[in-house]
């Protein structure tokens, strides 16, 4: 019995290395890799097309902005960092609204057209830096990381947050049916039931400079918040297509 509760020895976690993934993504298709839309491929991309890009950055982060009010009251961030900023569409938006904001990003193709934007107030860097932010922000982003990762790039942003200030934060944790077969898929969430996925397709089993998709444990995610001092949280479910998540407010309280 024993050796089955606790085997003598596993095999190690083999984490894909999404960084270089997102390279080649970044270099090919920057746009389309923020926004998986024909109209935004490069071959397809032209000045209409470009405002309608960021166009729906500012609809998203006024949208976000709203929630935080709702959720917790009067909420006037005066800094902000955008996780995964890829071009800046969401952190352009971030820096009108709070004066000041830093896009962190791994993908340098992303990063070169982030810095075209002709801006004061922003700032695109590739680590994340050692500072307080009043707003921190991370969308479709942490999706695309393993979680092996991406739970300590979690509590790393949450220690970001300065006091009184806010996070809001998105991960995806289930699928449904059709995505049953995918990499990286955690849960099944179908009409009737949860169950666990039991995909024979391995992240590292796909071709290089795809687009990867994984799904974290939602309970894990609150208790990096919880033990972060954010324990005032307010939770969105969101769908993508059948990839199933949590868009997740929170306010870190003096």
């Amino acid at each position: 019995m024993f050796r089955r509760l606790f085997p003598k020895s596993r095999q190690p976690v083999q984490t894909r290395d999404t960084d270089r993934d997102w390279a080649i993504i970044g270099e090919k298709d920057p746009y389309f890799g923020v926004i998986t839309n024909d109209k935004f491929k490069r071959e397809n991309l032209d000045d209409a097309g470009r405002a309608e890009f960021f166009r729906t950055g500012k609809e998203n982060i006024d949208y976000f902005l709203d929630r935080m009010r709702a959720a917790f009251g009067p909420f006037t961030p005066r800094s902000a960092l955008d996780f995964g900023c890829g071009v800046g569409r969401l952190t352009v938006p971030l820096a009108e609204i709070t004066g000041t904001a830093t896009g962190v990003d791994v993908s340098q193709g992303m990063l070169a057209e982030a810095r075209k934007h002709d801006h004061p107030d922003l700032r695109f860097v590739e680590t994340i830096p050692d500072e307080r932010f009043d707003w921190v922000v991370s969308l479709i982003v942490l999706q695309h990381i393993p979680p092996e990762r991406g739970y300590e790039i979690i509590r790393t942003l949450l220690d970001r947050v300065a006091p009184d200030g806010g996070a809001t934060i998105q991960i995806m944790f289930g699928r449904a049916e059709a995505h049953a077969n995918s990499a990286g898929a955690r849960l099944i969430i179908d009409p009737d039931d949860v169950r666990p996925a039991r995909s024979r397709v391995k992240p590292n089993m796909i071709p290089r400079g795809r687009m990867m998709m994984y799904d974290y444990d939602l309970s894990r995610v609150i208790g990096l918040f919880y033990i972060s001092g954010m324990k005032d949280i307010r939770i969105e479910h969101c769908d993508h297509g059948g990839i199933i998540g949590a868009t997740i407010y929170a306010r870190k309280r003096n």
